[in-house]
């Protein structure tokens, strides 16, 4: 057994080392930003080129280049135009991808700034793009060609912040790099905001999983100054003027706090190397957001906000899906009830076997009824998703459906600590 051990891991040792090779084969110092427009209305999507970046940092993994884990709305594939091989691929959703299923995108078109991002290719490459249907399947929606030494592709900062390194972990390609932007503070809150940061920061890694894994998580404070502070709330006549513009109210849900000024919040990551943007707002009224792969956005001074925190970034780091199915939201029909949802921790039973059945005792019953005795057991319980029949969840109770800190259900901590080992080995 001992050999066998040695064995898979110089086996293991190999494979790290033939995949950083290929990093250096394919790619370069910095990041490669591709800035698009998505228009779309309920049935019909489209995207179009509008810029294209080439920014100092790469905080993403140079092993782990290709996504494992097929979660998002969206996808694009990047592959070696000389080869033909995929180099990079990545799946993630975005505001547009929700709005299609509000009641206005039945009436109107809509568009948004999106962005994706990856190392900075050596070669000319070809950029592919697909959209999820509704039975799981991707189509392709658009295909672009960038040549690396095009004279238009920016080169610069657009925005250049002096910014912080708050939790440092060590090297960003080997670990999980979380930017914290502030949104409505003005130079007059600047030390609020790097106080703030540090407390967000507490929230995370006092977390389970998290706290165990701190060591694998670097975090960047970026101090942006808006001219006013606050956020807007449009349902009661507040609007502030401030750096990103962010609003309550998205899709007439008060609670739902976002902002589409992509370019802003992609300029001013782009000072540090990161995989994952969170948005920080200046404000004590309840909100947040949190979209995979996108970004997560919350307010700093609610009595709540520490659950918001760690909740949205459930969504937007590990793909997981909400589990209630009581609250008032904006979207209509956005689970396919004859598909399974691309979310690990929700599940219609379609196909059941590739969710969390392997994790359930042999007795548990299949869908799982729920009484007192049953409260912390992994089951299948009905309501998730903002549907209180068909579609369900993992334990009666979770961090993802209820304002409850630090109460991961193991479904959502499997979740996440695989997404932490994407990032990190």
């Amino acid at each position: 057994m001992k050999t066998i051990a040695i064995i898979i891991f110089i086996i293991s040792i190999i494979g790290i080392s033939a995949d950083a090779q290929d990093f250096k084969k394919y790619f370069t110092k910095g990041s490669l930003r591709i800035d698009y427009i998505h228009t779309a209305n309920s049935e019909n999507e489209l995207i179009s080129s509008d810029a294209i970046y080439h920014e100092p940092n790469w905080g993403g993994s140079q092993v782990n280049l290709i996504d494992t884990f097929d979660y998002g709305h969206y996808k694009f594939e990047v592959f070696d135009s000389a080869s033909a091989s995929m180099i990079y691929s990545r799946g993630y959703s975005s505001l547009c991808g929700e709005w299609r299923y509000t009641d206005e995108a039945k009436k109107l078109w809509r568009s948004f700034s999106e962005s994706v991002i990856m190392p900075y290719p050596l070669q000319t490459v070809n950029v592919i793009f697909y959209k999820r249907l509704k039975d799981q399947s991707w189509e392709q929606t658009s295909k672009m060609t960038v040549n690396p030494t095009d004279y238009m592709i920016i080169p610069q900062l657009k925005n250049p912040i002096k910014s912080f390194k708050i939790h440092d972990s060590g090297d960003a390609s080997k670990k999980l790099d979380i930017v914290l932007l502030a949104e409505g503070y003005t130079q007059a809150e600047m030390q609020k905001f790097m106080n703030d940061a540090q407390r967000f920061k507490k929230y995370l890694l006092e977390c389970a999983p998290f706290d165990a894994h701190s060591s694998d998580i670097n975090i960047w404070a970026v101090p942006i100054v808006s001219e006013e502070s606050g956020t807007d709330i449009p349902g009661t006549g507040v609007y502030k003027n401030t750096f990103f513009d962010s609003h309550f109210y998205t899709f007439g849900t008060e609670r739902y706090i976002n902002t589409v000024s992509n370019v802003a919040i992609r300029n001013a990551a782009a000072n540090v190397p990161y995989d994952q943007i969170y948005i920080l707002v200046n404000t004590a009224k309840y909100g947040g957001a949190g979209i995979y792969n996108y970004y997560s956005i919350c307010t700093s001074d609610h009595l709540n906000s520490d659950f918001v925190f760690t909740h949205e970034f459930g969504h937007a780091f590990a793909g997981l899906g909400d589990e209630y199915y009581s609250s008032d939201v904006g979207v209509e029909d956005f689970y396919d009830l004859n598909s399974e949802p691309w979310e690990p921790n929700l599940t219609t039973l379609v196909q059941f076997d590739k969710k969390w059945k392997w994790m359930l005792s042999p007795e548990t019953e299949v869908p799982t009824t729920h009484n007192e005795a049953n409260t912390e057991q992994l089951g299948v319980f009905e309501g998730a998703g903002y549907l209180a029949k068909r579609v369900y969840r993992p334990r009666y109770d979770c961090t993802m459906k209820s304002i409850k800190l630090n109460y991961f259900c193991p479904v959502c901590t499997k979740a996440i600590v695989d997404r932490l080992n994407f990032y990190t080995r």
